[in-house]
């Protein structure tokens, strides 16, 4: 006789498996269901961008910067910034990753108290990977672009480094002119003009050492003025005279000599503060080019110390190389690549500092998993050959983890790649007409730019950004491609 409790009757058994048959088979439609759905709106979507999107893909558009002409609008410095914060990002973000992962698998402390500690701690880590990105953006607002107010308010740091600065000049020519100086030197119009250690330069980078000036204050430039336009009238008057006094049938007869008498006449007319005769030889050549209209075939200049003679069709002159004094100079500066003060404002630095935030939970997460899926064997037997610790660690386990590190690292870098809110938290702007050229320089990003473009009511810049998305998920499929590339090429050296 058969024990029920051991032998069910077989038709209960056949009802059993063919309910969990079914139910698997219901299980496995939804979850293939529910992966077509996630696949078709995916190809939808992608679709819809490339369908509006590769019509305005082009060489210009990865040349051309911001403009507020869909026309000309490109994503070069939008996709420069977004390489150079993404850069800063994965700089800080991957050594302090992987070292922290290191320290919470490797190093797991004994005593109770530090365990809990220990276990407190990677359990928040894990918590942060899915805290929102805003969030990050408001963190690194207050602790990176104002750094709590510690420092002071945003550009008027006490720090600096990578800054020069300038007095900035500029003479009666319209020409600009720079004397290096101390950010705490002031002006002083008594000493300045009489101070033979000075050196001025015609450019703030210093390669090219300005002419000796004539000082006059600012008084004097006025009566300057009215004297200088008082010769050049003069000039001006007798040049035409003896222009006209030679001509012919409306024609004038000008040779060599008769161009030498000319030049002699017109400069005997004027008051000259100096010799003249440093331009009267190109004087005469100018004159003798006259031609049958009687005016000067080319454009030319003429110099000397005391004033500078344009001699064009209606004969002008142009002021003298002069420096005024009696008002203080512009203070400028010069930023280096390498510039920096406290606080960091809201340049590229504080944006890559922010996204390293936003992916530094995921590295330690992925470092973390692929450290733990490294053989507790390769540890041991390192240890059991004499290995210390750190070189169980950096000698077997760290190797051995590198694809699974490579892998995370470099999808969490993706995400910050395409990552905007953050970086309009922090004060990004989309529009920007220049690349960074230092550290704290204000910088715009791809989703950024993708952003403003799709607010735009100009229906024209929907193409452009649905462009510049297609330049970004190429950017990140990129990305993706490199680091399935890492994971193999690691996986064969093992």
């Amino acid at each position: 006789m058969a024990d029920p409790a051991n032998n069910p009757p077989p038709g209960r058994t056949q009802r059993s498996n063919a309910g969990r048959m079914k139910r698997d088979a219901a299980f496995r439609t939804l979850c293939l269901c529910a992966t077509l759905l996630a696949i078709t709106m995916l190809i939808v979507l992608l679709l819809s961008i490339l369908t509006q999107g590769v019509g305005g893909l082009s060489l210009d558009f990865l040349r051309q910067g911001n403009s507020s002409d869909a026309a000309d609008a490109g994503v070069r410095i939008s996709l420069v910034g977004s390489i150079v914060v993404v850069a800063i990002c994965a700089v800080c973000a991957i050594p302090l990753g992987v070292g922290t992962a290191v320290l919470i698998e490797e190093y797991k402390p004994r005593h109770p108290a530090l365990l809990w500690a220990h276990n407190f701690i990677e359990t928040n880590i894990r918590n942060l990977a899915g805290v929102p990105s805003i969030v990050y953006g408001i963190l690194g607002a207050s602790a990176f672009a104002m750094m709590f107010g510690l420092f002071g308010p945003i550009g008027q740091s006490n720090f600096t480094i990578g800054q020069d600065w300038y007095d900035l000049y500029v003479a009666e020519d319209k020409k600009s002119y720079y004397i290096p100086r101390n950010a705490s030197l002031r002006y002083d119009p008594e000493v300045v003009p009489a101070s033979e250690d000075l050196t001025y330069y015609t450019s703030k980078s210093l390669d090219e050492t300005a002419p000796e000036f004539t000082w006059i204050t600012q008084e004097d430039v006025e009566p300057t003025r009215t004297r200088i336009q008082e010769e050049m009238d003069a000039f001006t008057k007798a040049l035409k005279d003896e222009v006209k006094k030679t001509r012919v049938n409306r024609t004038p007869q000008i040779d060599r000599a008769k161009a030498e008498e000319i030049a002699d006449a017109a400069i005997a007319a004027g008051t000259w503060e100096s010799d003249p005769d440093t331009f009267r030889d190109e004087l005469t050549e100018a004159i003798a080019q006259i031609d049958g209209k009687g005016k000067l075939k080319d454009r030319i200049t003429y110099q000397n110390r005391a004033i500078a003679v344009a001699v064009t069709a209606e004969f002008s002159f142009r002021v003298p190389d002069t420096m005024m004094i009696g008002k203080p100079p512009v203070r400028v500066d010069e930023k280096h690549w390498y510039y920096l003060s406290l606080p960091f404002g809201r340049g590229v630095l504080t944006g890559g500092l922010t996204l390293m935030l936003v992916i530094l939970p995921i590295v330690i997460v992925a470092s973390q998993e692929a450290l733990r899926a490294v053989p507790g064997s390769y540890r041991q037997g390192a240890l059991a050959l004499g290995a210390t610790k750190w070189q169980s660690i950096s000698k077997t386990a760290l190797p051995a983890a590198i694809p699974g590190i490579c892998t995370g690292t470099i999808l969490a870098i993706s995400r910050a790649i395409g990552e905007a809110a953050p970086l309009l938290a922090i004060g990004g702007v989309g529009y920007v007409t220049t690349t960074p050229g230092n550290l704290l320089d204000r910088f715009s990003a791809l989703p950024l730019n993708i952003y403003k473009w799709s607010g735009e009511p100009n229906r024209d810049f929907q193409t452009v950004a649905a462009a510049g998305i297609i330049v970004l998920l190429v950017v990140l499929l990129s990305f993706n491609a490199l680091a399935i590339y890492i994971r193999h090429r690691a996986s064969k050296h093992q």
